[in-house]
């Protein structure tokens, strides 16, 4: 049988119009796959039964999620409807279906309990954010009907990462517009500061999206950098010259990937 080519590939995206799904919908178009986007509620079954039936995707990358945390807290209905309810309805279309398509899961690190050392797949879950709590039981819904199933999974924890798009209330943005409105001054204030993050650019966390699935990856992967950096002096590379960070504490919290599953896969 000849191999498919790119053009042939079916891939459906759901969270397409978000940072990350952007990207990918925009990078996945360049590589020629036949891309077809979600559109419509996630919440409602019928119209996501009816985009995954109708397409036969070889692929689907569910992406579609309220993130901001404040926003989660803030509406926990909400948030569960989307990120608990929504991949549930992406699951429940894909079951009854002969030709399961691989589906990549985008979690979080919210969901590890912290330590001082760099996080693995392995270490203990403990989820630190009501959001964190949604994506876990997103990753429970996922492996529990993969086992009825056998539907081929992979589930890509997010760790920290940046981009121009990002609204004010992720750490980017929100530190840009800080540095904007203190332009003139030689010291600024940010919480936390001395908290240590694995954050790299958007378009380098779907990069590796893009590596899982074309490796067809089976499992979950932290998806970062491995390498860790205090948000002091992530704010000093963006202030682009020299400044003084104040903080409100000197205690810190280290939040890194141990990529080592990760590499053994997409190097």
């Amino acid at each position: 049988m000849a191999k498919k080519t790119s053009k042939n590939i079916k891939i459906g995206i759901t969270g397409s119009t978000g940072v990350l799904g952007s990207i990918l919908t925009k990078k996945l178009r360049q590589k020629k796959y036949n891309i077809s986007v979600f559109q419509s509620d996630i919440c409602d079954f019928l119209k996501v039964r009816d985009w995954i039936k109708n397409h036969n995707f070889d692929a689907i990358f569910h992406l579609a999620s309220l993130v901001p945390v404040k926003l989660c807290n803030d509406d926990p209905l909400k948030a569960c409807s989307i990120n608990i309810g929504g991949t549930n309805n992406i699951l429940n279309s894909i079951k009854s279906l002969d030709k399961k398509p691989w589906l990549f899961y985008a979690s979080t690190s919210h969901v590890y309990k912290l330590k001082k050392t760099p996080l693995s797949e392995t270490d203990n879950i403990s989820p630190r954010t009501f959001y964190g709590y949604t994506k876990l039981m997103g990753e429970i819904l996922l492996e529990n009907t993969h086992l009825s199933n056998n539907i081929n999974y992979c589930i890509g924890r997010i760790f920290s990462f940046y981009s121009d798009a990002q609204s004010e209330e992720f750490l980017y943005s929100s530190i840009r517009k800080k540095l904007k409105k203190n332009l003139n001054k030689k010291n600024i204030f940010i919480f936390n500061a001395n908290n240590v993050l694995d954050i790299q650019k958007a378009e380098s966390v779907v990069k590796i999206i893009i590596k899982l699935f074309e490796k067809k990856a089976q499992s979950t992967f932290n998806i970062g950098t491995g390498k860790g950096v205090e948000i002091k002096s992530f704010v000093k590379k963006l202030a682009k010259k020299k400044i003084t960070i104040l903080t409100n504490t000197k205690k810190k919290t280290i939040v890194v990937a141990n990529i080592k599953k990760l590499n053994s896969v997409i190097l």
